[in-house]
């Protein structure tokens, strides 16, 4: 851009172009403070400015500003010098006298250095600030999402715990049997390193725990089927985003019937995106007593998870069907779990 410059400045003024300054020096300068930032960017990192740490960073900026400058304007008169020697436009002999020659230089130079010093400085600190910041976010959403996450499991725990209940002046033996599926699936959960996501078919594998300890309690008045396209099994979905919409699902259109209801959860791939359903043939949320519209907690904490995760990148729809029934469809960018 300077060599740009120098250039245009020659044109206008009607005088002959010296690429040797014009051109040349401008790479070798700026060359120079390219070997310089790497240092100037520890500098910054070191004496971090920000507010209440005083003066002492800017201080220190000020005394490495005032050092480097005049050493980075020399250096690049040295190697100036060096390069006119080594393409013969210098004799060796006159190096020394040539080089004494730009002192005056080396001084004027510096101001314009000690400025170019704290561009440096601006720029690393505008994208440090930025890393900062979205590094920030990222935990604030982070935070968020386990959050929301720890809120399923005493959700489903204590609706659990509340079939329990329910079964033990009713069905003792079937009561035991949930305690006993219960303890595993919590040891199996608990067993698990905390992951957003996991894969469809370890999501299957979690709610085929759950749905087993309905089944105790419903007996044949629960029927569930698994209807996965080949393959989609592989995609990438939230933990146990499933399980809140079967518990809904049964809630609302099996456990007020007494012939029960049927439940599907299907998935499908279609693209650059996968596809979930949880469908049941009740009455619907509304009349059944629920919340309008799937308005209710379970809903509610699915909806924000996956806003936190996927941003706009998703769907959920949760309606009524016009021949009875209710169904939520998620819609999530295809993504595959790693194998091993």
């Amino acid at each position: 851009m300077f060599s740009a410059q120098n250039i245009a400045s020659a044109a206008i003024r009607a005088r002959p172009i010296d690429f040797q300054w014009d051109v040349a020096h401008e790479f070798v300068y700026f060359g120079v403070w390219a070997l310089c930032t790497p240092m100037i960017a520890k500098a910054a990192a070191h004496h971090w400015i920000e507010p209440g740490r005083g003066s002492a960073p800017w201080l220190a900026h000020v005394g490495i500003a005032f050092l480097l400058a005049p050493l980075q304007v020399a250096l690049t008169y040295l190697l100036h010098g060096m390069g006119l020697v080594v393409l013969g436009k210098l004799a060796p002999s006159e190096f020394t006298g040539w080089l004494a020659g730009q002192g005056r230089s080396v001084v004027v130079l510096s101001f314009t250095g000690f400025l170019y010093y704290w561009v440096v400085v601006g720029v690393y600190y505008a994208g440090a600030y930025r890393r900062l910041y979205l590094a920030e976010q990222a935990e604030a959403a982070q935070a968020s999402l386990d959050a929301l996450r720890a809120q399923l499991q005493p959700h489903f725990l204590f609706n659990t715990l509340n079939s329990v209940s329910v079964l033990v002046e009713e069905n003792p033996p079937a009561a035991s049997r949930v305690l006993l599926r219960l303890s595993e699936l919590l040891r199996m959960v608990l067993r698990q390193e905390p992951r957003q996501e996991v894969s469809l078919d370890e999501e299957i594998a979690s709610l085929a725990s759950y749905v087993e300890i309905q089944r105790i309690r419903f007996e044949e008045r629960l029927h569930l089927s698994v209807d996965l396209e080949p393959g989609v099994g592989r995609a990438l979905v939230p933990w146990l985003v499933l399980q809140p919409l079967v518990e809904n699902a049964i809630r609302y259109a099996v456990e007020p019937r007494v012939t029960g209801g049927r439940v599907l959860v299907k998935a499908r791939r279609t693209d650059a995106w996968v596809r979930l359903e949880v469908e049941d043939d009740g009455p619907g949320l509304s009349a059944a007593g629920g919340p309008p519209n799937g308005a209710g907690v379970g809903l509610a904490n699915t909806r924000a998870r996956l806003r936190r995760l996927y941003g706009d990148r998703h769907e959920l729809q949760a309606e009524p069907l016009a021949g009875g029934g209710f169904r939520v469809a998620i819609r999530l960018p295809y993504r595959e779990a790693a194998t091993t």
